[in-house]
């Protein structure tokens, strides 16, 4: 089975070192963040398959945080707070949280609610295919593979193609790409920006870039890989 990832967040260094110890002796491996900006880049950058968030947090809260990181991931995210009235609960319910657990918490709890969500979702780092086969991604040693070659993509071409393949099938659009490939400074006004890449993409997975099969545009909206 295939190691699970956590980021952990809260500026808390003793709480967060303790719930390091306890889920690396569970067998998942851990990533840390001190605050919400923190964060958002892991989130961007790393993939975790799920993400342990405190609310309350210097630079960017927690709620803050999981209010960006929905703009582009549907990582589960497990809130983490010291109140327990219903509507902060709610509050973090309604701003993307997939669940709430109110400090203090027993380890076991948290495991047990840890357990409950990632069942839910299929590891980060899985094998990804498109094209009908023409294009698969074995994710653990960051190789793509495209009919039956390998291809050397850049970083961002790369973070750009899993992306689309972690979607595979559905539209993702223009403002979900930027944000989840480059951050939440780029925006719409950066179309220009993202059609260099998806063109960069387009010759070294395509037979016919000018007459694309697999990494299509949906016009006005955003792009598609086709299963």
């Amino acid at each position: 089975m295939d190691q699970r990832t956590i980021l952990v967040v809260d500026d808390d260094d003793g709480l967060r070192e303790l719930i390091r110890i306890n889920l690396e002796y569970e067998g998942y491996a851990v990533i840390q963040a001190a605050n919400g900006v923190e964060c958002v880049q892991s989130v961007r950058e790393q993939r975790p398959d799920m993400v342990i968030l405190d609310v309350m947090m210097p630079e960017m809260d927690g709620l803050e945080a999981c209010v960006k990181v929905r703009e582009f991931s549907q990582v589960p995210i497990l809130m983490l707070t010291a109140k327990t009235q219903s509507e902060d609960v709610i509050t973090g319910l309604d701003r993307g949280a997939d669940d709430y657990l109110a400090k203090p918490f027993n380890m076991e709890e948290l495991s047990a609610r840890i357990r409950a969500l990632l069942r839910r979702v299929p590891p980060a780092n899985r094998p990804l295919s498109a094209g009908e086969g023409q294009v698969s991604i074995d994710q653990q040693k960051r190789e793509v593979w495209v009919r039956g070659e390998l291809v050397d993509l850049t970083p961002i071409e790369y973070k750009l193609l899993i992306v689309l393949a972690e979607k595979v099938g559905k539209v993702v659009e223009h403002d979900t790409l930027l944000r989840a490939v480059w951050g939440q400074e780029y925006t719409r006004d950066n179309n220009d920006y993202l059609k260099v890449y998806i063109w960069h993409l387009r010759r070294k997975i395509e037979e016919d870039p000018r007459n694309p099969k697999i990494l299509t545009t949906e016009w006005g909206v955003g792009y598609r890989l086709v299963p």
